[in-house]
């Protein structure tokens, strides 16, 4: 890992890594790619990172802290449960579709080294326990019908984690007209409400 006083230059090379692993995918993507992109020669960039294994962990761990650290806040807050996670599913799908090239990259979390496999793993399952802890509540309040908490965060991260693959910057819908959406309708379904046709 760099040492503290090279340390500023460590979140240029995990950005360029991101790059790279998103346009060349991390599989052919090599350090000399990362090295010349931020202008080091590839010695130089074992004194930051030991190989290309834990330059992925360190893209995959930035991202989902920021994911975990945005949910936190939310699940902390004053807000009704229903309120909760609207907020939830709106800043997930703002933060996927302003970064989506990053969230594209949890596809190689299986080429991670084991330890770090596990920490991106735990990290995951604390995002899902949190989106569980706010169903709970909402059931518990009565405003969500008494489904299983698991099931039913599972059933929101599976509508709401491939909306990158379609978004188009420049389509009909806004990122706030798309969450706006996906709120309204899986809130109903909590709800026990059928969307609209």
């Amino acid at each position: 890992m760099a040492s503290s006083e090279s340390s500023a230059r460590l979140p240029q090379i995990i950005e360029a890594a991101a790059q790279c692993f998103q346009e060349r995918g991390y599989l052919a993507a090599t350090l000399n790619d990362i090295a010349t992109s931020v202008q080091l020669q590839k010695p130089t960039l074992y004194h930051y990172v030991k190989n290309k294994n834990e330059l992925l962990f360190l893209v995959l761990q930035g991202t989902v802290e920021t994911y975990n650290h945005a949910l936190e806040e939310v699940s902390a807050s004053s807000l009704n449960p229903t309120a909760k996670l609207r907020r939830a599913i709106s800043q997930h799908i703002s933060l996927q579709l302003e970064h989506p090239g990053t969230v594209t990259l949890f596809r190689d979390v299986e080429e991670l080294e084991k330890p770090y496999r596990n920490e991106i793993r735990l990290a995951l399952k604390r995002y899902r326990e949190l989106l569980q802890a706010i169903v709970r509540e909402g059931i518990a309040q009565g405003e969500f019908a008494n489904r299983d908490p698991s099931m039913t965060a599972l059933f929101i991260l599976g509508a709401i984690n491939f909306v990158h693959r379609w978004y188009r910057p420049h389509g009909p819908q806004s990122i706030l007209e798309i969450a706006q959406f996906y709120g309204d309708s899986l809130l109903m379904t909590l709800r026990g409400v059928d969307p609209p046709v």
